[in-house]
């Protein structure tokens, strides 16, 4: 069995320690919260941990009532003094596969100077972005040995809501992740298959869509894309597709979208259009909802919409997957990739 097989199918025994275990650290997370009262939070992290901060941003944006911005991490080490006067009287959340990756690192350091409250959240124990940040949520159960992240990803997201339902006391929230997480492996059985027919396709390039909390997450699905089966993928917006990037849409172009419970029709009118463009289309919605694609993958009725990532990732990662078997390729290793950047060795 290859480390990303495992680790996609491992993904919600993991999100099960994951969410016991985040529970556990609640009242020092609100108390930390408190204590700072920041004006903003600033989430930062490099390639997969970005994405995640872009979803983690729009969550608290809309469930905290502050400020947020999702920063790559290597874009405020360079520019810190850009971004200065952003971070001030602010809070920085930082998510991360190793805890290592230089320029995470390096951009906490820059802000610790300042006195900005760090919490970081590491797949890695003991790492240097724990020793450096007030507050750690330290999940090991996640990390990920194969270069290309999967279960890290899913639980790094699940761990980024988590942390903003607390934060906003949002007991729905967490007992829909709850759900979620319980409903994981019967989604994966039923859907396995699924994803080994569309890895038999004959396309040569992804488009991933999604709005809303699930951007950075969708995001996310696309570098799987490029990494793994090594596709070339793009997210874009639903219908920020049409603005554009439909130009590139043809024969050889799976279109994998997470549709929202809003606006059915123009989203309908959206996969009607991108099916007459010749592109084979799987979507991604709540139950008892028909979009006229050639799949439709079925989720529960979820009164908070970023909970329908935690699923979602699934199809990209294990269509990625078998993607790479089908090309002869062995999703472990991909050629040129490095599972953490240090900086040091780079110069």
């Amino acid at each position: 069995m290859y480390l990303t097989e495992k680790e996609i199918f491992s993904q919600y025994a993991a999100l099960r320690q994951t969410y016991a275990y985040i529970l556990t650290r609640a009242q020092e997370l609100k108390d930390l919260y408190q204590s700072h009262r920041p004006r903003s939070l600033t989430f930062i992290g490099c390639g997969s941990g970005f994405c995640l901060c872009q979803s983690g941003a729009t969550s608290a944006q809309m469930r905290l009532g502050v400020a947020a911005n999702a920063l790559a991490a290597g874009d405020l080490l360079i520019n810190f003094r850009h971004y200065r006067g952003m971070l001030q009287e602010g809070m920085i959340i930082a998510p991360s596969r190793s805890g290592g990756t230089s320029e995470v690192v390096l951009a906490v350091e820059k802000a610790k100077e300042l006195g900005i409250p760090v919490i970081a959240i590491s797949a890695k124990a003991a790492s240097p972005l724990s020793e450096l940040a007030d507050l750690t949520l330290e999940i090991p159960w996640a990390f990920d040995e194969s270069v290309c992240q999967t279960r890290t990803v899913t639980n790094l997201y699940t761990a980024d809501l988590m942390l903003i339902a607390i934060l906003a006391q949002d007991d729905s929230l967490l007992a829909e992740i709850d759900a979620a997480i319980t409903a994981g492996p019967a989604f994966m059985e039923r859907y396995t298959p699924v994803a080994q027919e569309i890895a038999q396709g004959d396309f040569d390039h992804v488009v991933i869509l999604a709005d809303s909390e699930l951007d950075g997450i969708a995001s996310e699905a696309a570098i799987a894309f490029m990494e793994i089966p090594q596709v070339q993928a793009n997210y874009f917006h639903v219908l920020d597709v049409r603005h554009g990037p439909m130009v590139l849409i043809g024969e050889k172009t799976l279109v994998i979208a997470a549709l929202s419970p809003e606006e059915g029709d123009l989203q309908r009118d959206l996969i009607r259009d991108l099916k007459g463009k010749g592109a084979k289309v799987a979507v991604v919605s709540r139950k008892g909802t028909s979009w006229g694609a050639d799949w439709e993958v079925e989720l529960p009725e979820y009164e908070h919409f970023a909970v329908a990532g935690i699923p979602f990732i699934f199809l990209p990662q294990s269509i990625g997957f078998y993607k790479a078997l089908h090309k002869g390729l062995n999703p472990d290793l991909p050629a040129g990739l490095s599972a953490m950047i240090d900086l040091s060795r780079e110069s």
